[in-house]
Order: structure tokens, then C-alpha cells, then sequence
């Protein structure tokens, strides 16, 4: 008997297919990272590992191992964290990634092997080179130009280490250069406010044609705002930049309001305006006369029930706190001796300032507040710092309270962040700064940092 040529053919083309689909079965790139990782010197139990929603906990064993098989959804950047200490990784499906390292020497002693080592060692490797060659302060208060000259130079240098490293992955190279870019346009939009901030220059204006060099980026491309916290930054610099410029023409109108309406304006409706607005209210809502305007814009966008209850429970405390208000007092232990409370100042001003010693940013405003305590010594003010500082650091406080001779009244809150002054004043960044008056009521719940000229002009139109 022939056999039926029809049925030959169709069955060769069956096998031809499946056959095809075995090999392209096998070569299927797995949806998971192998990682593990091996630390000296350390007593965290924990290592997170954080980015796109991605976020897992290995437990590290008593001589510092730890290890998982992470199902990323996402290629791309992540957050390796060992207890207060943390590092960019790049993850891949189907990679292997091992990191060892040692925790009295974080950065330093990062070292990384399997398929994924170059992507890693060269984002280490790039980090150091920021530590040792990046100084903001020098970078931001050079002048227009050769701001701009050092801003290619470091991409410049980021490029050797790549070549260094041999660094191939296509994949990883292509989403770096975004990270480079969108970072270099991030320095552009911030060199103006830093500039002022570092020179302590705050009439400094850019040329007309500075902003040019961000030509024809994309500051409303959503799918990027998903896929990178470098393009997030930038586009909130970028809007925080177009809001200070009608600050600059109208004092009287409130940051963050013309901020939340920028993007607004320029934000399609959708998860990324909502994280946009937000954060800005998580962070920027605050107890003044624009509180209103402020909470109902964000309230006319619709947010998410579970967005817009966290921000409502704060837009209601901040009510508490408004100028004219009684303000929330304390009863802290005094560097001095015994306690100190609000009512012992009772017939002064008070200017509060909320810091740590742990916080850069507060460090840097001692100067400007030993300069203000100086020129307003025989004023009817008092002024009270008032540390967060964990209890574990109670000596680094008061040795530094003794070494940078800070003047005041220099007490310690009696639970960091969970103290009562700070929750009813809903204080969630520091430094900052309050002014209170002589009968216990608020004047400004968020008043001028001692840098900021405007406080002078707040402190001599009430004293």
C-alpha cells in the first residue's frame, strides 16, 4: 500500500513545529534572578532587596549568608539594603548575581560575580568615583560654564569605567545612558536653587539660554516615569523649577500650589500625575494660607480613596497648627540640666528648631542660626533646638552640642520621630523650623530656615 503523500507532509510539518517550539520552549529566558550574598561584620538579620513594586526579605544566617531566587517583573535598577546601609543593583531575568561585601566598609568592599558582575561593578565602581570626585558644593557653585563643562566631564569618566569593566549587556547599557542622561539634565534643572544654596546668593539667576541645553527632552513621558526614579527626580525638579519662577514673579503665591498645578497642567489623568501630586502633598502640604487651595486642587483630580485618606488625615491635622492656633507644647530634657517646657518661655518669642545630628542638612544651617542668635540676642526671642536623635545616640548629641558650642536652649525629644511635639506638628523632614509668640500661638508652623533671608524679615515685623 502507497502511503498518502497529504498525510506525510502534514505530519513532517507537525514535527518540524513541534520541534521548533521544543527548542524556543528551552531557550526561554526564566522570569527570575538567582541571588545570593555573603557579609562580615555586621548584626542585621535582614537583606531587602526593593524596586517596581518589588519587595523581598532574605534572612542572613549567622555567618552572613543569604540568598533567594527573585521573580522580578521588571529588568532594570533596584535597592540592595543591609541594614541602614544600601546600593543600586541592576537585575536581569535569567541572570545570576552574588554579592559579598563588608559592612564597617559598605561601599568600598562591594564586589559582585555570575553573569551579572560587570553591571554591577561598574554601577560600584561608578558610586566610588562620585564619592571621591563628586563634591556639590564645588560643582554647583562654579559659575554657568564650567558648571556645564563638569557636568560632561563626569559622563566622560563614567564611560571609562564602563570600557574598564567591559561592560557588553546591550540592555543595560542602553537603560545606563538614560540613568547618565536623565541625571545630567537633573544637575541642569537643580544648579540655580543649589548655586544660591551653596554661595548663599539667593538673587543668582541663570542666562536666558542656560535651560536650553534640556531641549527637547520629554518631561510628561509616563512610560519612563514607570521604569526610572533618575527620570522622576528629574521631572519633579523640572516642575519645582517652573514653580519658583512664578514664585519669582509673584512672592505672595504658595510652592506648592503653583507646583501642583503645573502638573496638573501638564500631566495627563493617570498613576503618574497621582504620584506626582501625592508626594508633593505628603511632603509640601503645609499649615499657611494657601492649605485650602492647596488640599482642594489635589482633591479635584480625583485621587484614589486609599491616596486621598492618608493626605486628608494630614491636611487636618495641619489645620491644627495654622497661624493664630495655640501651639503644641513639650517638656524635654535640657542639655543644661532638668526638663524644659514651652510654658517656661511663656512672654517670649520662640524659634524652634527640629533637627539630628545624623541630618546633613541641619548640620549646614548651624552657622546661619548661631549668626541669627547673635543679631537678635537682645530681642524679645528665645531660641530652643529640639534633637530626635535615638536614644542609642544621646552621647553623639550632647558631644556635638559641645563641640560645635551650639548656643539656645538645647533639649532632646523624649521618642525621635514618635515624640508628641513632632507628631502634633506633623513634622516629617528636618531641619524645621517654627515661630511661636509670646503667648504660646503659632506664627508659622514652617518658618524660614536661619539661611533664608526671609526670616530676618519675619523675626523684625513681630519683635
Amino acid at each position: 500500500m502507497k502511503p498518502n503523500v497529504q498525510f506525510m507532509k502534514n505530519l513532517t510539518i507537525l514535527c518540524i513545529t513541534l520541534i521548533l517550539f521544543s527548542c524556543t520552549k528551552d531557550k526561554e529566558k526564566p522570569d527570575y534572578v538567582l541571588f545570593d550574598g555573603s557579609i562580615t561584620n555586621t548584626d542585621a538579620t535582614v537583606a531587602v532587596i526593593r524596586g517596581y513594586d518589588f519587595n523581598l526579605q532574605m534572612t542572613v544566617n549567622d555567618i552572613g549568608k543569604f540568598q533567594d531566587t527573585l521573580k522580578i517583573e521588571k529588568d532594570g535598577y533596584y535597592s540592595l539594603q543591609v541594614g541602614r546601609e544600601s546600593s543600586l543593583i541592576y537585575l536581569e531575568k535569567g541572570g545570576t548575581l552574588n554579592v559579598s561585601l563588608d559592612a564597617s566598609q559598605f561601599d568600598e568592599s562591594l564586589t559582585y560575580t555570575g553573569t551579572l558582575a560587570p553591571e554591577n561593578n561598574y554601577l560600584a565602581a561608578k558610586y566610588m568615583w562620585n564619592e571621591i570626585n563628586f563634591d556639590s558644593k564645588a560643582t554647583f557653585s562654579k559659575n554657568e560654564k564650567d558648571f556645564l563643562r563638569d557636568n560632561d566631564r563626569m559622563q566622560k569618566s563614567y564611560d571609562s569605567i564602563l570600557e574598564s569593566l567591559e561592560v557588553k549587556n546591550q540592555n543595560f547599557l542602553t537603560a545606563e545612558m538614560n540613568e547618565r542622561n536623565y541625571i545630567k539634565a537633573s544637575n541642569i534643572e537643580n544648579y540655580q536653587n543649589y548655586y544660591r544654596y551653596f554661595t548663599m546668593n539667593n538673587t543668582f539667576k541663570t542666562s536666558p539660554a542656560f535651560y536650553e541645553n534640556l531641549k527637547g527632552l520629554n518631561f510628561a513621558d509616563t512610560i519612563a516615569f514607570q521604569n526610572s526614579a533618575s527620570y522622576q527626580q528629574l521631572v519633579s525638579s523640572h516642575y519645582q523649577r517652573l514653580a519658583d519662577e512664578d514664585l519669582e514673579k509673584n512672592d505672595s503665591l504658595d510652592i506648592s500650589l503653583a507646583y501642583l498645578q503645573k502638573v496638573n497642567d501638564n500631566f495627563p489623568d493617570g498613576s503618574t500625575k497621582q504620584l506626582l501630586m501625592k508626594d508633593r502633598m505628603t511632603y509640601g502640604m503645609t499649615a499657611n494660607n494657601s492649605l485650602d487651595d492647596v488640599y482642594n486642587l489635589y482633591k479635584s483630580t480625583n485621587p484614589p480613596a486609599e491616596d486621598l485618606e492618608p493626605i486628608t488625615k494630614r491636611y487636618n491635622l495641619l489645620k491644627t497648627i495654622q497661624k493664630g492656633n495655640p501651639s503644641p507644647t513639650f517638656d524635654y530634657e535640657n542639655f543644661e540640666g532638668g526638663k524644659t517646657t514651652l510654658s517656661d518661655l511663656k512672654g517670649k518669642y520662640v524659634y524652634i528648631d527640629v533637627w539630628a545630628t545624623w541630618c546633613g542638612p541641619c548640620i549646614a544651617e548651624i552657622p546661619s542660626l548661631k549668626k541669627v542668635e547673635e543679631d537678635y540676642n537682645n530681642k524679645n526671642i528665645q531660641f530652643v533646638s529640639i534633637s530626635i536623635d535615638v536614644e542609642k545616640d544621646y552621647e553623639k548629641w550632647k558631644t556635638m552640642i559641645a563641640e560645635k558650642e551650639l548656643g539656645g536652649i538645647q533639649l532632646m525629644a523624649d521618642n525621635n520621630w514618635q515624640s508628641k511635639f513632632v507628631q502634633d506638628y506633623a513634622i516629617n523632614g528636618i531641619p524645621r523650623f517654627i515661630l511661636i509668640d509670646a503667648d504660646g500661638k503659632i506664627v508659622s508652623a514652617d518658618a524660614p530656615r536661619p539661611s533664608d533671608p526671609k526670616l530676618r524679615t519675619m523675626l523684625n515685623n513681630v519683635l
